[in-house]
């Protein structure tokens, strides 16, 4: 206000305490609430029908009897479960002696008592050559919760077993069923009996040889074998495991 002086202004100075609201804001106060529950989801794993477990195979090194080229192999290694398959990591360079550590997790099928190996060279140019074999049935105490490390024999153009040696480890774990809609567990599942074996008769070898004569007699045996003496099974086998030689 003009002509007011310097007295009238301090009369009109609030003196002595200071209101609690003085130059404060005034912050609304949200309501507390509680923190919200997070629920993990349930992870539902699919599992085949008619498995019996989860088997684990490591095939840790091979020993060969010959280098086949002439220079030194790069060997691979391949495990046939069932009707799956798995390649291991080249051993480059490796000759006779590929090392490899490689662990293999596959569904065991109630019916399969036996795996089947294969070890390529792996070539740059032209498809991989097989250089071994072997047919290995599962070790029965693998089944009692034990672990097996153990040396096989390998066969190849050397002849039955003659081809070296392959180091494997087995392991294997019963499947844990899920519950079902509203918690109730499943009726566990009884462990499938170990089917008796099944006797091959050359004629069944035989037969089958003129069909794939590129295939080693002992190698359809083994493979009817795990088939149970299932001669399309063997047939259906051989094709698939001849068409992944030839476009490996």
């Amino acid at each position: 206000m003009p002509g007011e002086t310097v007295a009238e202004r301090r009369r009109k100075v609030l003196v002595g305490e200071l209101p609690p609201h003085f130059l404060r804001l005034a912050v609304p106060v949200l309501p507390q609430h509680a923190e919200p529950e997070v629920v993990q989801p349930r992870l539902v794993s699919f599992v085949p029908p008619n498995t019996r477990g989860r088997l684990s195979v490591t095939i840790l090194e091979a020993n060969l009897v010959k280098n086949y080229g002439l220079v030194r192999m790069d060997p691979y290694c391949r495990v046939r479960v069932g009707n799956v398959a798995f390649d291991t990591n080249v051993a480059a360079n490796a000759g006779r002696s590929p090392t490899w550590n490689r662990t293999l997790n596959a569904y065991l099928p109630t019916n399969v008592e036996s795996i089947y190996i294969q070890i390529f060279d792996e070539k740059a140019f032209g498809p991989d050559e097989v250089i071994a074999w072997a047919h290995i049935m599962l070790p029965l105490p693998i089944f009692n919760g034990d672990n097996i490390d153990e040396y096989f024999q390998l066969s190849g153009q050397q002849g039955e077993g003659k081809e070296g040696m392959i180091h494997l480890h087995f392991s294997f774990a019963p499947i844990e069923l899920p519950l079902e809609q509203g918690g109730a567990p499943q009726a566990a599942q009884q462990p499938a009996p170990v089917p008796l074996p099944v006797e091959i008769t050359e004629e069944d070898t035989k037969e089958i040889q003129e069909m794939f004569p590129s295939v080693d007699k002992e190698v359809i045996k083994c493979i009817l074998e795990e088939r149970r003496g299932d001669k399309e099974a063997a047939v259906s086998a051989i094709l698939e495991m001849t068409s992944a030689a030839e476009t490996a």
